[in-house]
């Protein structure tokens, strides 16, 4: 029991410094530019052992976002489900896609350069899906705001926009290489005064 526990975490590590080692590489150089031979050196391993992991470069590639955006869709469908004022659910889901995102970075910045700049040959992963998805749930808890009288009576599609704009601009503001960057804190301050401006002012002094 114990040599096969060791053999896990052995495994496990192999593998992720293959992952390491590409993520890396890919960032740096670019998916086009990084060979099999670069990813193996850098991970001190020999390609065999790649492909006992792996099937190719593509199937690294892949495995670089299946898991972060496994996450991101269970954050999603608990947001979705999860019990709370609408101010309250926006808020624990931002806070915990911004811990994903800042969790991700290097992946993040995989996915920018590849989604905003030339696609490198690389294959293709369906980022579009996950970020419908995202918008699809927060206008879901919006318009459940503004039915509640919880939210003033706006356009929920505008509402959407401008939540999911927040949240993207903190997350792009990540990516830079300089300071001050805003962080989880920042993140809060801004969707408080967006919900000072969604909130019935009415309501609230009743």
């Amino acid at each position: 029991m114990a040599r096969n526990k060791v053999a896990d975490v052995t495994e496990s590590t192999v593998k992720q410094r293959l992952l390491r080692a590409a993520l890396d590489l890919f960032t740096e150089r670019g998916y086009a530019a990084t060979s099999v031979r670069e990813i193996v050196d850098a991970a001190g391993v020999t390609k065999p052992v790649l492909y006992y992991y792996f099937k190719n470069k593509e199937d690294i590639y892949l495995e670089l976002f299946r898991e972060p955006f496994v996450n991101f869709s269970k954050v999603l469908e608990d947001a979705y489900n999860e019990k709370g004022s609408v101010r309250e659910r926006i808020v624990r889901l931002f806070d915990l896609i911004f811990e994903l995102f800042v969790s991700r970075l290097k992946e993040a910045r995989l996915m920018y350069s590849i989604y905003y700049g030339p696609p490198q040959g690389a294959p293709f992963f369906d980022f579009d899906s996950f970020h419908l998805k995202m918008r699809e749930v927060i206008g879901l808890i919006v318009r459940k705001g503004i039915e509640k009288g919880e939210l003033r009576a706006v356009d929920a599609d505008i509402a959407t926009w401008l939540l999911n704009g927040s949240l993207n601009f903190v997350m792009e503001e990540q990516l830079c290489h300089r300071s001050p960057m805003i962080d989880r804190s920042g993140l809060l301050r801004i969707l408080d005064l967006v919900f000072e401006g969604l909130t019935d002012k009415k309501r609230k002094k009743r």
